[in-house]
């Protein structure tokens, strides 16, 4: 008796123990299990995803946070209070263009966090899982102790698990209007794309790519990373890290400030995104960052006539 109490004991005490260790790691699908991404705290705290393909990793552990001015970062120490998901699955009518109904399906993971020192700030990320890809924002609500946050950087990673053939511009503050060059991500080189010839006016202050920057792995796989839903906020560059195949948000600055974004609280980051598929075509076809971005707000716009 007293061995099967002991046996019972145990099993209670390695359910729990199993219970802690994976509250802090979560998973979430597409809607037709194609994709899945993975969300985790480390042991120090640190916010990260992990993003697969058809049981392929394209997006290995990468991590998640801010740093700003006048504050401590917010990438560490880190607890999670809540997590939420649900499925959404509904069609909507577009006013105008290639076709008349939109549907918008995918799996949400919400996760509240918040930091484990002071000043315990709050963040809550949300992630949408498509069957062509996933976006994820950062939310930041009312809080005790901060009204208003000046943004010095937004460190997103996309750590990516191929070298992958690129399709890029360089990350340019003032003009898009480089021609695209075609190199593998490793020989990414924004740099040597200053004070170009036929262009007035150029900055591009890292080694970084503007969005939409398109990628296509040697077996056909294409991966796409743009931004959605930008309101009231910087624009992103991806900064390249060519010898570790990385991607790291750098937001678009001005020399007056030090800061890249100022809001007050509460307020929504653009959603980040990354489009997956099989085919370049699949990419054009994509409605994922069109139903991440805000509905109208402008009513009726019957009275307007597209025109070439």
């Amino acid at each position: 008796m007293k061995i099967n109490q002991l046996i019972l004991i145990s099993a209670i005490v390695m359910l729990f123990a199993s219970c802690s260790e994976i509250s802090n790691v979560q998973h979430i699908t597409s809607p037709d299990n194609s994709i899945e991404l993975e969300f985790m705290l480390s042991e120090a705290g640190r916010v990260a995803y992990i993003v697969n393909y058809k049981e392929q990793k394209v997006i290995d552990t990468s991590y998640l946070g801010f740093s700003f001015i006048d504050a401590m970062p917010l990438d560490h120490n880190f607890k999670i209070l809540k997590t939420n998901q649900v499925t959404v699955d509904y069609t909507w009518e577009l006013p105008w263009g290639e076709q008349v109904e939109v549907r918008n399906h995918y799996n949400e993971l919400m996760v509240n966090l918040q930091e484990t020192d002071a000043p315990n700030r709050l963040m809550n990320i949300t992630f949408r899982v498509f069957d062509d890809g996933i976006g994820f924002r950062y939310d930041f609500p009312l809080q005790q102790n901060l009204s208003e946050l000046k943004i010095a950087e937004e460190n997103t990673e996309f750590n990516l698990t191929n070298d992958y053939t690129a399709y890029w511009i360089p990350g340019d503050w003032d003009i898009y209007e480089h021609l695209y060059n075609t190199t593998k991500l490793s020989k990414i080189n924004a740099i040597s794309k200053r004070n170009h010839p036929n262009l007035n006016s150029t900055y591009i202050p890292v080694n970084a790519v503007n969005t939409p920057v398109t990628m296509k792995a040697d077996n056909g796989l294409y991966l796409s990373f743009h931004e959605a839903a930008l309101i009231d906020y910087s624009g992103m560059t991806l900064g390249v890290d060519t010898l570790n195949l990385k991607l790291k948000s750098v937001l678009v600055g001005s020399d007056n400030t030090e800061y890249k974004v100022k809001r007050e609280l509460p307020f929504t980051s653009p959603w980040r995104t990354i489009q997956i598929a099989d085919r370049a075509g699949d990419l054009i076809e994509s409605k994922m960052i069109l139903n991440l971005n805000e509905p109208n707000k402008i009513g009726d716009v019957s009275w307007f006539k597209p025109m070439k």
